[in-house]
């Protein structure tokens, strides 16, 4: 599978569930959630923009605030939508469809951090930065371009 190029995509964490910005909001620090189709154009579509140097932005399409996190990374950091673009790198799984989004830049505390669903117990689930496990193919994300 070639990488993700530039384009419009859904990002699946299952089959099922979508990475989607809480409401669609514009206003900033919105969190990032995983859920079922929601039927709201935009909500759940991200542009795919690659910057040249191994990394990408991911803008959600109705809000246009990109995939990011307040402040340095950190274990636990929650994924919220940013006025700002932030770089992220995605990292080819095992499975040939999927792959780690991944802040780039080296290790954090000795681990490299990537997306994930939040520790918190609380609907919708929430995306905060966690600890890159390559072998957890539960952790990786199938991009599925919009036609």
């Amino acid at each position: 599978m070639e990488p993700v190029r530039n384009g419009t995509y859904m990002i699946t964490r299952t089959r099922d569930d979508l990475l989607t910005l809480e409401g669609g909001s514009s206003e900033p620090k919105s969190p990032v959630v995983v859920l079922p189709p929601t039927g709201n154009p935009g909500e759940q579509e991200w542009q795919v923009e690659q910057l040249g140097n191994g990394t990408c932005t991911l803008r959600n399409l109705r809000s246009e605030t990109y995939l990011s996190f307040d402040g340095a990374p950190e274990v636990n950091n929650e994924v919220v939508g940013y006025p700002e673009p932030r770089p992220w790198e995605l990292r080819q799984s095992e499975r040939p469809d999927a792959f780690h989004v991944v802040v780039p830049g080296g290790k954090v505390d000795g681990e490299e951090l990537a997306l994930d669903l939040s520790v918190l117990d609380i609907f919708p689930p929430r995306v905060a930065l966690r600890p890159l496990a390559v072998s957890d193919q539960d952790q990786a994300w199938t991009f599925q371009l919009m036609e």
